[in-house]
């Protein structure tokens, strides 16, 4: 009985271990992503690395926080992202958060459909802070045909 209980405490601590790294490598792509967009973009309407990065990010059990650190520590597009996280796991920190960037002249690469556009921080947020996001951060990514 004991050498199964072992396996199985080993096969859990690997799988947890293997989880840790990934949510890690999601918080470090997402910390440094050039575009902030949801749905499909460009030609094939295929979903964003940032998108991808920003699920990962958010099912975490960390996802609070890790929000909280891109907010101090990621470029526009990842702040942007974490706002859009924050919204929707935590309204109460989101509105705390949000001040900050209501007002903020920064650029924002954005893309929506094959469309790429340089949006004022400030633009973008007023679009996160009425939930225009909140369907498309929740929706499954989409896949290549």
């Amino acid at each position: 009985m004991k050498p199964m209980i072992f396996r199985i405490f080993t096969l859990l601590t690997l799988f947890s271990s293997f989880a840790l790294a990934s949510d890690r490598a999601a918080i470090e792509k997402l910390d440094g992503i050039e575009v902030f967009a949801f749905g499909g973009v460009g030609f094939a309407g295929t979903t964003s690395e940032g998108e991808i990065a920003f699920k990962q990010v958010f099912k975490s059990a960390s996802a609070e926080s890790d929000f909280l650190e891109l907010l101090k520590t990621g470029n526009a597009q990842s702040r942007c992202y974490a706002l859009v996280g924050l919204r929707l796991k935590n309204r109460l920190l989101f509105d705390e958060q949000v001040k900050s960037f209501t007002s903020s002249k920064q650029e924002v690469q954005t893309c929506a459909g094959c469309i790429m556009m340089k949006l004022p921080m400030s633009s973008v947020v007023a679009s996160i802070e009425r939930g225009n996001y909140d369907k498309q951060a929740m929706a499954k990514p989409k896949k290549l045909p």
